[in-house]
């Protein structure tokens, strides 16, 4: 039997500028089980070549009693796929698609760790589902650093300031690197990149932390490096690429 099973797409949503969430669901089954931090895989119809057709995004919604996941989706210039996806999908889309994948996850016990989520752009997808479903049911720290480049491009702002203010083991920090808000925010913001504020914020090297980086590769090398120089363990520190 083949691994490939029919999705739909059900909705799109113009999230940022240049992202969109698409609601993809499987009609085979009332309920999508999956972990956060997995994506599915889609074959979309942009080449005769099998493998130059998949294309894998984050699931950046939590799971829940419905068959369906939202994928947070940037337009790339030139990107076949999402050239399909911005251009030719529209709610009624029929795509192939495969069981939720990938190992970029946080581990099923009660955690004994603080987690600090270190991200960029659409990167921020597999953290928001995990902080949906982990921040009712932990006692432990997590802290995301989201790096992006003007207010405009920050996804699910709402969201994660929401979350702070119900939450008091959660911190929600940005980086900005081209304009800041002119309004205030509830929440800490400063010009520039991601890697200054977990330096500062961990210079002292603690066995009791973990770094989940996610998001352009660029970023997640540089913020491996530096965490690594400042003395923390390759355990310590888990990636996800994109790109």
């Amino acid at each position: 039997m083949s691994k490939w099973k029919e999705a739909v797409i059900n909705r799109i949503e113009q999230r940022t500028p240049t992202v969109r969430s698409f609601w993809v669901a499987l009609p085979d089954r009332e309920k999508l089980e999956f972990r956060p931090g997995q994506f599915l895989t889609l074959d979309l119809p942009i080449s005769e070549r099998r493998r130059e057709r998949w294309r894998s995004y984050s699931i950046a919604s939590a799971p829940g009693e419905s068959n369906e996941a939202e994928l947070c989706i940037v337009n790339l210039p030139g990107g076949k796929g999402t050239t399909y996806l911005f251009e030719e999908a529209e709610p009624g889309t029929r795509v192939l698609t495969k069981e939720p994948g990938g190992v970029f996850t946080l581990p099923d016990r009660p955690l004994d760790y603080d987690v600090v989520m270190i991200c960029t752009g659409t990167g921020v997808a597999p953290f928001r589902s995990m902080l949906l479903q982990r921040l009712p049911h932990e006692t432990r720290h997590f802290h995301l650093i989201y790096g992006s480049r003007t207010p405009d491009d920050l996804l699910y702002r709402d969201d994660f300031e929401r979350l702070a203010e119900e939450f008091p083991h959660f911190t929600y920090s940005v980086a900005l690197s081209r304009q800041l808000p002119d309004e205030d925010t509830t929440f800490d913001i400063s010009k520039g990149y991601v890697h200054p504020i977990y330096e500062r914020s961990y210079r002292e090297v603690r066995d009791d932390i973990r770094f989940y980086l996610c998001g352009w590769s660029q970023m997640v090398d540089e913020a491996r490096e530096r965490l690594l120089k400042m003395g923390y363990s390759e355990e310590q520190v888990i990636l996800e690429l994109y790109g």
